[in-house]
């Protein structure tokens, strides 16, 4: 069997995220096909749904925002 990694536990949902070059995202929905979340600017949800695979090289760049 496979290791297969735990992602509800690696991204909380309704949580920022801060990406390599400043992007603030807000998390809505960990699954393990993949994270929906939503860039933040000026506090508000803006833009379409971003869809990121949470094995990719974008996901494990993500680190918690803390409040």
């Amino acid at each position: 069997m496979a290791n297969k990694m735990m992602i509800q536990h690696m991204f909380k949902r309704d949580t920022l995220y801060k990406e390599p070059d400043g992007t603030i995202l807000k998390i809505v929905t960990s699954e393990v096909w993949n994270l929906r979340a939503f860039e933040i600017k000026n506090g508000k949800m803006t833009g379409g749904m971003i869809k990121i695979h949470p094995e990719s090289d974008r996901a494990k760049a993500l680190v918690e925002v803390n409040p």
